[in-house]
């Protein structure tokens, strides 16, 4: 069934006795990716308190002592909770057997294959330099290279966004209230155009995007996924990403009823835009977001193939 179709799925009873075992891994592997998560946020709020120090990588690109501190971290756990697991960072080389592999990710696998961490140190780090409390610790996990689950762990909040397949989304362990019932304008996290990018590609889509749509920028994909799994969104969409930013939050929007499309790319992990849409209502309240899902996607796919817009600098901006 592809990634990006599904909405919720509901097993028979014999499937779900068959399925039993592989709910029970991704569980197991969604509650260490949480505790690996919380254990990097109450690094990060310390080392918030203390100060670090950064420094650009980019034009448009910062990393500090706490991104390099938090992935170290996050990489000993990860592999000492599940040993010969592979980890896929953001700020540091691959490491693990499984690191180096060709297979695509979401190709179909057996059970048992190798586990793939998706691992954001901190997602938002600018904000988080700045102190604006919109920053997060996102892990994502993939078995033989299948999105199965993730969590985000909102830093300042100290706030856990779990989930994955058969295993549903969580909030600190707890369901979400419902999502509210359809209404006014719907709420859309999106970064574009982002910082860097010239041209009018880009902009244009924002301006049209402002006139369907109440628009919030949070420069942190992962967070917008997480807040929008737990229903305080109804739409988000970003381009370009890498994986890291959006393996969990792909995989908790799907665990909440949510559907993620991936833009470029047919899988979540290898694409570099998505379009997503969080649980709500089904009926004619629904018409108008699903208007609004379409055109998105359509818009976001026309944009990748058209010319790139990068200006001088480079298009990897810090989320």
């Amino acid at each position: 069934m592809p990634y990006d179709t599904i909405r919720a799925t509901h097993d028979t009873p014999a499937q779900a006795a068959l399925n039993a075992g592989a709910r029970d891994r991704v569980h197991h592997l969604v509650e260490v990716a949480r505790g690996c998560c919380r254990e990097a946020a109450a690094l990060l709020r310390r080392r918030a308190a203390e100060g670090t120090t950064a420094r650009d990588k980019t034009a448009h690109e910062r990393v500090s002592d706490a991104d390099l501190e938090s992935e170290r971290l996050l990489r000993d756990t990860l592999g000492a909770a599940v040993p010969g697991s592979a980890v896929i960072g953001e700020e540091l080389p691959p490491a693990g057997p499984a690191a180096g592999s060709s297979r695509a990710p979401g190709t179909a696998v057996s059970p048992g294959e190798d586990v793939t961490w998706y691992v954001d140190p901190i997602d938002g780090t600018h904000n988080f330099l700045r102190g604006l409390p919109l920053a997060c610790v996102s892990v994502g996990v993939a078995v033989g290279g299948r999105l199965v689950g993730g969590c985000v762990h909102d830093v300042f909040r100290d706030e856990s966004f779990t989930g994955g397949e058969g295993v549903p989304l969580r909030v600190d362990g707890a369901a979400p209230p419902p999502a509210p019932a359809g209404g006014g304008l719907p709420l859309v996290f999106t970064d574009i155009p982002l910082t860097g990018r010239s041209g009018t590609a880009e902009p244009a889509f924002y301006l049209e995007l402002i006139e369907r749509a109440d628009v919030r920028r949070l420069y942190s994909t992962a967070l917008s996924l997480a807040w929008l799994a737990a229903g305080r969104a109804d739409l988000a969409c970003n381009v370009p990403i890498r994986p890291w930013d959006v393996a969990a939050g792909a995989a908790l929007v799907r665990a909440a009823g949510g559907r993620y499309t991936p833009v470029g790319a047919p899988e979540p992990a290898a694409a570099p835009g998505f379009v997503a849409t969080g649980p709500r209502p089904d009926g004619d309240g629904d018409r108008g977001l699903a208007e609004l899902e379409r055109w998105a996607v359509a818009r976001l796919t026309a944009l990748h193939r058209g010319p790139t817009d990068t200006g001088a600098g480079s298009v990897d901006v810090v989320r």
